[in-house]
């Protein structure tokens, strides 16, 4: 029996998982006009669509490595905006940061 590898540049469902727990809400909102999955050799990319952009702006990319970078790509090229070593902490730059309470001995303006 000849078992073929998973191949370490792939998307995990967990990664997918993560991925989608952000990009959900946003394309159900319209800030993201959709998303569009480009797998190759050395690597598997998720390719981010904004409305009215004719080229992906976002691309969320795992490498054969296994490391986790997020690109933003505008008229200049592209440049790595987050970096992890799970897609959680790549993507940890869209998640919302956690609320923070007034003490109780801080008066409110």
């Amino acid at each position: 029996m000849n078992v073929i590898p998973f191949p370490s540049c792939r998307f995990t469902p967990a990664d997918l998982s993560a991925f989608y727990e952000v990009a959900l809400p946003k394309c159900s909102r319209g800030a993201w006009a959709g998303v569009a999955r480009q797998t190759e050799r050395h690597h598997d990319r998720l390719l981010i669509s904004l409305p009215g952009v004719g080229e992906p702006v976002f691309i969320f990319e795992r490498d054969v490595a296994g490391h986790y970078c997020l690109w933003f790509r505008d008229g200049n090229g592209k440049r790595c905006i987050g970096k992890g070593m799970t897609a959680s902490a790549c993507l940890s730059i869209w998640r919302p940061a956690p609320v923070r309470r007034r003490s109780a001995a801080v008066p409110v303006c």
